[in-house]
Formats: structure tokens, sequence, C-alpha cells
């Protein structure tokens, strides 16, 4: 975890509920400003973060402190409903403070929510690229919130034209059964990452058209600026294309003209190019342009008739 992530997802929730717990307003407009504002905070984070570490589960449990700390004082009385304010001036002034990041909060819940509405076009379903486990979504859904390949729209910016069809991608780690996706503290090893190693299914049945293979995995956080997409292959589905780029060094089984059917391996999850630890990307375009692979039309994807967005969670069960 970096300091940001450690400020905003760990200790920031933790001293506004402690916040909460012992120094509650004990007037009636006072604390609803006082809990509907650590409330829209705290709503925020949940949806707009990414909780792969701390791990998904995490929000869930700062949100049902928070609703225990609620019942807690209303039930026993520690607010009173005869006065309209009550809250020492160090107290309102946290107040003061927490009211504009709870308009915060609730911005980003607006924009996360948002992100997990399906546009109604170029929408292409394919099945999980998984064998059997848990996998999370890191990035994304339909707003660049959530899902950062969204800004390579912007054709203002001449070096994103190349990277257009990678638009709309998904980017997925696998998770452990207890929601962790990596052994320790930030190790540069990528191996020690689950999604290292996962086996690679083709989504689609098809036909290879592009296969890079053979550049390194790069130890993390190094990234391969030089080979953005790292190792990886390009599947003709007939009416659009799927590439899955991160591919471990050495693990693709295909070659180019290769027939392949939804299920077939592919490779390996990896970290190769400019990959910040071990993940699966995967993108829909309309074509595959020779000269510049990834700048074709982008797709919107769903799994199985799903639209998954960051923090969802796919659980492949075994055939």
């Amino acid at each position: 975890m970096n300091l940001t992530v450690v400020t905003t997802q760990v200790l920031l929730p933790i001293l506004l509920l402690i916040w909460l717990a012992f120094f509650p307003a004990r007037g009636i407009l006072s604390y609803v400003l006082q809990t509907l504002s650590l409330g829209l905070i705290l709503l925020g984070l949940g949806l707009a973060s990414l909780w792969a570490m701390p791990p998904f589960w995490v929000p869930y449990v700062y949100g049902f402190v928070f609703i225990v700390l609620f019942v807690w004082h209303v039930s026993k009385g520690h607010v009173s409903t005869a006065v309209f304010w009550s809250a020492s001036q160090f107290n309102t002034m946290l107040i003061v403070l927490a009211m504009g990041l709870g308009l915060a909060g609730g911005y980003l819940s607006l924009l996360a929510l948002e992100g997990r509405r399906l546009p109604p076009i170029d929408v292409v379903d394919i099945a999980p690229p998984f064998s059997s486990g848990k996998y999370l979504i890191a990035h994304g859904g339909s707003t660049e919130l959530i899902n950062a390949h969204l800004h390579t729209l912007d054709a203002s910016v001449a070096r994103f034209r190349h990277w257009k069809g990678q638009s709309r991608a998904m980017d997925i780690f696998k998770i452990s059964p207890s929601g962790f996706h990596v052994d320790g503290w930030r190790p540069t090893d990528p191996a020690r990452y689950v999604s290292f190693g996962t086996p690679v299914l083709a989504p689609c049945t098809g036909v290879i058209v592009k296969v890079v293979n053979g550049l390194p995995d790069m130890q993390v956080p190094q990234m391969d600026r030089a080979n953005m997409a790292g190792n990886y292959v390009a599947i003709n589905c007939m009416d659009f294309y799927v590439i899955m780029a991160h591919l471990r060094n050495r693990s693709i089984h295909v070659r180019h003209g290769d027939a392949v059917k939804t299920g077939d391996l592919i490779g390996e999850i990896g970290n190769s190019g400019n990959s910040s630890e071990p993940h699966l990307h995967i993108h829909a375009q309309r074509g595959l342009p020779q000269d510049a692979p990834f700048a074709d039309e982008p797709l919107w994807l769903t799994i199985n008739g799903e639209f998954p967005v960051r923090n969802d969670r796919l659980a492949v069960e075994p055939e």
C-alpha cells in the first residue's frame, strides 16, 4: 500500500469512526450533519477507491461499524432532540470540515454509481477468461473515476490515438478465498501475487491473429513503457477482436493462425509490459489495424451478460 492508500482507505475512515464513537455532537442538527457527512465520506471512498489492499470487504466493515455507532447513540439517548445544536467549538469546526468532505464523497458516489451503467451501444459479450477461482475487477466501468482506461478516448492527445482500442478495457486480479491478492507487503517478486501464473482461457471462439511473447516479467513496481502491452494475444472473434495483455513470459500456448474455442488455454497472467503488478488486461475492439493494433474502435465488454465494474467480484466455478 502506498501513502495515499494508507491515508484515504485506512487512517481517514478509522479516525472518522473514532470521532463519531467518542465525540458525537449532542444536538439533533449537529449530530445529523456529523453522521450524514461521515456516511457520505465512507460511501464515496467505498465506491470510488480500488479495494485490493486493503481487500474488498474492508469498506463493508467500516459501514457496519458506522451503523452500529449510529444505532448505539440513538438508542442510548446520546443525542437530544430538544437541542438544535450542541457541539464544542472544536467539534463544530470538524463538522464543517466533514461537511465539505461529505459533499466530495457524495459527488464521488454519484460518479461511481453512474459508472455502473452500461452504455447501450457497441457491446459484446464474452465468457470468463479464466478457470475456476475468485477474481476482482480493478479497473472497469463507464466513467473515468472507476476505469482509468477511458482517458485514452481523448482524441486531442496525439499519443492516445494509438491506444484508443483499449479505452473500454478491464483490469482483473485473482484473489484468495479471503479476498487478498498478494502475499506480503508490496513485494517486488511478481510470483508472490495471487494472479501470477493463473491460466488465461479463450473468452470466445475464433482465430489467433497476433501473438507477442518473450518479454520479461517486470519486478513490482517497475514497468516496461517501451512495450506497453507486454506479452499479449489478439483473437479474431469474427465480429470483433479481443486482446489479452500483460501475459507471463513464454507462457503463451497458441500461435498465429490457430483456431481456438471458448475455454481453450491461451497462456498465464504475468507482469510484462506497462503493468504495475500482475493482472490481466482484457478489451475488445472492432478491428485490428496492422500498423497500430490498439487503435481501432473500442467496444464495451460484458462477461456472461454482466457488466463488471471496479470492486465487483467474479466467481468462476469449476466445470
